[in-house]
């Protein structure tokens, strides 16, 4: 009985896959953007990047961290809203 399950799973897997791809496309058109800089530990300024955050600005100096590869220090991560 077990091996039943085991073969469905991928067919359910693969079949719920584009509809799920569908429904997530237009709501990254809405996440807003952000614009954020930083230095690192050192005191070097880190390049500009910008960043997608659902939530807040908070959200968005936790995904530059992660972007910069954790090399930031958080305290001086500005993120600005792009308008």
């Amino acid at each position: 009985m077990s091996k039943k399950y085991l073969i469905g799973l991928p067919v359910a897997v693969f079949a719920l896959a584009p509809a799920v791809g569908a429904v997530a496309a237009p709501a990254q058109a809405d996440t807003p953007t952000y614009t954020c800089n930083a230095q690192t530990w050192a005191g070097e300024t880190l390049p500009t990047i910008t960043v997608q955050a659902k939530k807040n600005k908070r959200q968005a100096q936790g995904v530059a961290q992660t972007t910069w590869g954790g090399i930031a220090k958080f305290s001086t991560i500005d993120c600005q809203l792009n308008k």
